[in-house]
């Protein structure tokens, strides 16, 4: 049955990127990482958080398909990727960035696969399934960084696995580029009292972070603060995370002061936590810190809900620990949940069947295993 729905949500994927029209692609999120890459090619830095010269050119570019108003709210770091591509024409580098973001993917699962094996057949089942996955669908539509934030997400599990400082060097400048989804791997890595690493992904996001500066300065360092708070505040209702939930029950501008209440404090549990138990149970309390990631980020759109595949990935270690049961219908249902959230009607329904998942895999693998298995023999 897991196979035919997973075949099922992948033609329908299929479909739905393959359908999309020439206005869809010229209006999507590719198009103001593609103009902010050009502005910082032709020597222009500081203009990318300038509405007024970052504007003009999306509507140029795009032959008028995107709202003008749509800003570049994430550190410069991000946009330097897309360089190469603006060498290209918008809707040819479209194309090549969905060719690199599936490249992007299945990498990301054939270091899973290497570092934490589940099984002969277990890699194309899990490409299958993540290609399946209604947020890749939204990555492949909108030209999303995605892609490399799920690499550098299983960079710094490699790093945390097998104490590599470089894995969580180059994971944390990946991961970095939206910094909300970082500080639950840091946790892991400090948990595991692994230094070394930890001080390399820190500086590693730190420069990733400061990457503005290169955008003139403090100022452009605020200006891209106030962008992204600005930008999260206008689709908080849209986030694919808890706060996504319960903000319609929200007045004004509290959700943003909420939401990231929500995140600083389950980062401090976590923290607590992992630093007393972690190394027992490293397994279940790194699927629990990645899913955190998401579930609990102050802005968490539906297209980086990719990085679930990492504490989805973990959940069939455990499985096959036998520490839990068959993870695959909480997955099944988080994928129908994540239908209903892409069609906007009826709020943040995925970060609930996720949360409500959790709870239950927490209780059996608790009621199964009073002394749980050694993480790292797993």
């Amino acid at each position: 049955m897991a196979v035919a729905v997973v075949a099922g949500f992948l033609i329908a994927g299929l479909l739905v990127v393959g359908h999309q029209s020439s206005l869809a692609r010229r209006s999507a999120d590719f198009t103001i990482n593609y103009s902010a890459a050009l502005l910082i090619r032709e020597g222009h830095p500081e203009a990318i958080y300038k509405p007024d010269q970052l504007g003009p050119l999306m509507l140029r570019l795009s032959d008028n398909a995107i709202d003008p108003r749509l800003p570049f709210d994430a550190p410069l770091a991000l946009a330097l990727p897309w360089v190469p591509l603006t060498f290209l024409p918008l809707e040819l580098a479209f194309h090549v960035w969905q060719i690199l973001t599936l490249c992007q993917l299945v990498l990301a699962l054939t270091l899973l696969a290497r570092w934490l094996p589940l099984g002969r057949r277990s890699l194309p089942l899990a490409i299958g399934a993540l290609l399946a996955f209604p947020a890749s669908w939204a990555v492949f539509s909108e030209g999303q960084s995605s892609g490399l934030l799920l690499l550098g997400a299983v960079l710094l599990l490699g790093a945390w696995r097998r104490d590599r400082w470089w894995m969580a060097a180059v994971g944390a400048l990946l991961l970095g580029l939206k910094p909300q989804y970082l500080p639950a791997y840091l946790i892991l890595l400090g948990a595991q009292r692994q230094w070394r690493p930890l001080m390399a992904g820190a500086l590693s996001a730190a420069a990733v972070g400061l990457s503005p500066l290169l955008a003139g300065g403090v100022h452009g360092l605020l200006a891209m603060v106030g962008s992204a708070l600005e930008a999260g505040q206008g689709v908080m209702r849209h986030n694919d995370s808890l706060i996504g939930t319960v903000s319609p029950l929200l007045p004004g501008r509290s959700a943003t002061i909420v939401g990231f209440s929500f995140w600083a404090l389950a980062l401090a549990a976590l923290a607590i936590a992992a630093w007393r138990r972690q190394r027992k149970n490293a397994i279940a309390y790194a699927g629990l810190a990645t899913a955190v990631a998401i579930l609990l980020s102050p802005h968490a759109l539906p297209y980086d809900t990719v990085l679930l595949a990492v504490p989805a990935w973990l959940s069939f270690v455990l499985h096959r620990m036998k520490a839990i049961p068959s993870p695959a219908p909480l997955w099944m249902a988080a994928a129908f949940a994540l239908v209903i959230d892409l069609g906007g009607s009826f709020g943040s329904v995925a970060p609930v069947v996720v949360l409500a998942g959790l709870v239950w895999c927490g209780r059996v693998y608790l009621r199964r295993a009073p002394a749980p298995p050694t993480a790292i023999a797993a």
